[in-house]
């Protein structure tokens, strides 16, 4: 699934994510530091320990999906580049938090296996 020039046959993508996350204090950013995101998408959703489980919007180019809060202001935003593996997160909700990276397959042997 990333980048798209590998086959994906399976229903499950896994992907480890490098980047950096941005540090919040009183809700307003006052930094940042490495971090590492864990990405499993199961068919054509997210399944993460913190950010829940979010049906995404999958095309040949992006994996996307987000959610306003009441205010019209981001509440949950992802979207993924699959050519390049550019991800951003951003959380807004009454818990800030914004992650840049890339994003790796853990498992590519598994996403190339031909179907049985």
């Amino acid at each position: 699934m990333f980048p798209s020039k590998i086959r994906f046959y399976g229903k499950v993508c896994c992907l480890i994510c490098k980047g950096y996350s941005d540090l919040y204090c009183d809700n307003l950013k006052c930094g940042d530091e490495p971090a590492v995101e864990m990405i499993n998408i199961v068919g054509n959703t997210l399944v993460h320990r913190i950010h829940g489980n979010q049906f995404l919007n999958v095309d040949k180019d992006t994996v996307t999906m987000k959610e306003m809060d009441t205010d019209g202001s981001i509440g949950f935003s992802i979207y993924i580049e699959r050519k390049t593996g550019e991800i951003e997160i951003i959380r807004g909700w009454d818990r800030p938090y914004h992650f840049k990276g890339k994003c790796e397959l853990i498992r590519p042997d598994f996403i190339n296996s031909e179907p049985s």
